[in-house]
Formats: structure tokens, sequence, C-alpha cells
């Protein structure tokens, strides 16, 4: 995985790291998704950001990001969905292929109104293959940092090949708001109906994976001496 290359390249302790435990206080794993508007000119549009108690969602959050504006009722929150497929045929012209089309298509989706833009690498199969997260992450991240239009978005990985913490924070380094390790949380389900793992139904096993991929982002951003979550998200300290 395209992760592993960081694995002893991130910013590791500062002197002295924050204790994320004793200074609890201080510490928040609390961020918030959409436009940022001018922090020096405040108005009522900038509150208008979906507010996420944890940078880890299940499926059932993320499908009320992806559909709070079915209605039409609430444009500042209209969300485009962004297939992270190439063909496996195609090999390493068809991937940088792929990439620039998701760039384009994500400054498409902005011109015409998105406000939240999912990275998706769902509905992979024999002929498609998905896109490494991080690559496509990183791709539209700064792709979007040179047309100067990054902070008209919030972006939001939907992502396969994420199961480990590192791998949730080396996504929110370089970009992502939230992630959806939807294929982790299915595995964690089906060893809870498997009886590999027991004294727990799914539901809980994947509130509990959730909430424990959290609490070691937060341990990881401490050894930096990062409180916030978002302070830590595109801060790239790898």
């Amino acid at each position: 995985l395209l992760f592993d290359y960081f694995t002893q390249l991130f910013a590791q302790v500062t002197n002295p790291p924050l204790d994320a435990i004793r200074e609890e206080l201080v510490t928040s794993l609390s961020t918030s998704i959409g436009p940022e508007r001018n922090l020096l000119a405040p108005t009522p549009a900038s509150c208008r950001q979906v507010t996420l108690p944890f940078p880890v969602l299940d499926n059932d959050e993320l499908a009320k990001i992806i559909h709070v504006n079915d209605d039409g009722d609430l444009p500042g929150f209209a969300c485009h969905v962004v297939k992270g497929l190439y063909p496996v045929s195609g090999g390493g012209d068809a991937l940088r292929t792929a990439i620039e089309r998701a760039r384009q298509e994500v400054s498409d989706a902005i011109a015409s109104g998105a406000r939240l833009i999912v990275l998706s690498d769902r509905d992979s199969d024999a002929e498609l293959a998905p896109i490494p997260s991080l690559l496509l992450t990183s791709a539209v991240h700064h792709h979007l940092i040179r047309e100067k239009t990054r902070t008209k978005v919030g972006l939001v990985v939907e992502a396969g090949d994420v199961r480990e913490v590192h791998h949730v924070a080396l996504l929110v380094g370089y970009g992502a708001a939230a992630v959806n390790p939807y294929l982790a949380m299915e595995s964690v389900e089906d060893l809870v109906r498997s009886g590999i793992v027991t004294g727990v139904d799914a539901n809980e096993a994947v509130h509990k994976y959730i909430k424990a991929l959290g609490k070691c982002v937060l341990k990881v951003m401490s050894k930096m001496g990062v409180s916030t979550v978002s302070s830590y998200t595109g801060s790239q300290i790898f």
C-alpha cells in the first residue's frame, strides 16, 4: 500500500509531546466540513458547515452527507461524488489519466455549486481498479490549492484500502476532513457474524472500531503537539 511508504516518515515527537489523556480538555476530535469563509470578515454564511464529532464516518453518516441536498433546499451543502477508478488494462497511463479526470471533475463540480466532495473507490471489479485513496486525495487537494479553490469545498474519502490508524492519519494529513473505511467496517461485521469476535453485536463492534481509530489518530497527533483534528487536516507533517 502507498500508506506503507510513510510508516517511518511521519514527524513523530516534539519536546514535550502532548498528553492526550491527561490534557483531554485541550484536545478535540471534532471537525467541520464545507466551504471556509473569510475569518477576518465573518458572516452568517460562515456557519454553513457540517460539524462532525469524529474524523471517521460510518456508512449511515456518509449517506446523510451525500444526500443532504437531495430536495434542493440546502444548496450550501450540495455534494458531488467522484469515482476513483481506472481500467486495469491501461496500466500506469490509465491511472494517470484517471487522476487528471478526477481533478477536472472536482473543478467542474465546484463551478456548478458543489460544496462537499466525496472521493470514492466503491464498485471496483475485475476491469476497474481503485486509485489508492492517499494518491487520489492528495492529488485533488493540491490541484485545488493550485486553482485557489481549496477553501470552497470539504473533502470526504470513502475508501476500501483504509484499515489502520496510520492510514486515517495520512488521509487527514493530506486534506481529508473525514474518512469512511467501508471495507474495514464490513470486515468487522463479518468477524462478529462468523463468531470470531464474540461478546458484541455487529453495530457495537463497528462503533468501537470507529472510536478506536479516532482516539488513536489523536494519539498520533499528540506526538507532534497537535491538539485538534482541524489543525491536523492538510498539515502534511510527514
